[in-house]
C-alpha cells in the first residue's frame, strides 16, 4: 500500500469503499503520527519475537509455547482493532451540496431545539456543512466535516473516533493494553534471568518502551471505561455539556456497553441532496429547514432518535 493510500485513510482496507479519510488533501504531516505508530508498535514486536521469545523458548525449566502463543495472538488483535479504527468511517455527515435559498443564509437561525429523553438538546447549524448537526455531532477542524456521535480526532490513527469506529477504537486500547502488559512481564522476566542485565540489550529497549506507554495506555483505557458507564463521549465531557443527572443519552452502565459493542455496525451517512436522489435507510434525515426528523421505516434508527419529540424551535 502506498503513502497515498496511507493518507487518505486507506481506502483499499477501509471496507468503506467511498471514504476518503481524514487527510484527504494529501498531508503526509497529518499521517506522521499514525505511520509513527504503527512502526513502533511493528518495531517493538518484531524485536520482543526476534530476541525475548527466541530466548525465552529455549529456557527448560518452563513451557513458554502457550504464553508466546498468547501473546502473538493478542497482538493480531491488537493490529486488527488498529487498523480498523484508521481506515473505517467514523461517521461522517457529507457536506450540503445544494442550498436551497443562499440569500437567506445570514438569517438561518443558529440553533434549533430537540428533546431527547424530555431533555432539550440544541442542534447547531454547521455554516461549513450546511445543515443542523444532529444531536452528539461536532465538526472537527482536522477533517473539517461534521462526525455522528463525535468523540475525539486522534492522530495516532489519522482519523476522528465517532460513531463508527469507536468500539474498534476502545477494542483497541483493550488488546493494546494486554499486549503492553504481557510484553513488558515476559521482558522483564528474561532480564531477571540473564546476567549480566545488559547482555540482553533488547529484552531491556523493549521493557523500557513498555514501561513508558503502560500507564498512558491502561489510563486513556480506564478513562473511556468511565465514559461508557455515564454514557458520554470524550467530547461532551471535556466540554461539559452534560452532569450525571441530565444526560439524556446513558442507560445504565450495562446498556451502554451493549449499545456500542453488541449492536451491529451503524450504516453510513450520506448528504441531504443523495438521500433525496438514493432514499437511503438513515435514522435521521434533514428537512426542509425544520431541522432533523426521524425516518420512520427505519430499523436501524439510533436510541436518541427513537426519543426526538420536537425539532422545532
Amino acid at each position: 500500500m502506498t503513502s497515498a493510500n496511507i493518507v487518505n485513510g486507506g481506502n483499499e482496507l477501509a471496507g468503506d469503499p467511498n471514504y476518503s479519510g481524514c487527510s484527504s488533501d494529501g498531508n503526509l504531516c497529518k499521517a506522521f503520527p499514525f505511520i509513527a505508530a504503527l512502526t513502533v508498535l511493528f518495531v517493538t514486536t518484531g524485536t520482543f519475537n526476534a530476541f525475548t521469545v527466541r530466548s525465552l523458548l529455549k529456557d527448560e525449566n518452563f513451557n513458554f509455547i502457550p504464553i508466546v502463543v498468547l501473546s502473538e495472538i493478542i497482538f493480531l488483535f491488537t493490529l486488527i482493532n488498529f487498523l480498523q479504527t484508521a481506515f473505517t468511517d467514523p461517521g461522517v455527515l457529507q457536506k450540503e451540496k445544494e442550498v436551497e435559498d443562499p440569500d437567506n443564509d445570514f438569517h438561518v437561525p443558529l440553533f434549533k431545539n430537540v428533546v431527547i429523553n424530555n431533555t432539550t438538546v440544541r442542534l447547531k447549524y454547521c455554516d461549513t456543512c450546511q445543515f443542523y448537526r444532529p444531536p452528539r455531532a461536532s465538526h472537527c477542524s482536522m477533517c473539517n466535516r461534521c462526525i455522528e456521535n463525535f468523540d475525539h480526532h486522534c492522530p495516532w490513527v489519522n482519523n476522528c473516533v465517532g460513531k463508527r469506529n469507536y468500539r474498534f477504537f476502545f477494542s483497541f486500547l483493550l488488546w493494546l493494553s494486554l499486549h503492553i502488559l504481557l510484553t513488558l512481564i515476559l521482558c522483564c522476566y528474561q532480564c531477571a534471568i540473564v546476567l549480566p542485565l545488559w547482555s540482553d540489550v533488547a529484552s531491556l529497549v523493549v521493557a523500557v518502551i513498555c514501561l513508558i506507554t503502560v500507564f498512558p495506555i491502561f489510563g486513556l483505557l480506564g478513562f473511556h471505561i468511565v465514559l461508557i458507564k455515564l454514557g458520554l463521549t470524550t467530547n461532551e465531557k471535556v466540554t461539559h455539556k452534560f452532569t450525571s443527572s441530565d444526560n439524556p443519552y446513558t442507560y445504565g452502565c450495562s446498556k451502554n456497553f451493549l449499545n456500542i459493542f453488541c449492536k451491529a455496525k451503524p450504516l453510513r451517512s450520506v448528504g441531504y441532496t443523495e438521500f433525496r436522489q438514493k432514499q437511503p435507510r438513515l435514522a435521521m434525515i434533514r428537512g426542509g429547514g425544520n431541522g432533523y426528523k426521524l425516518q420512520p421505516n427505519d430499523d436501524n434508527v439510533s436510541e436518541y432518535s427513537l426519543q426526538v419529540e420536537n425539532t422545532d424551535v
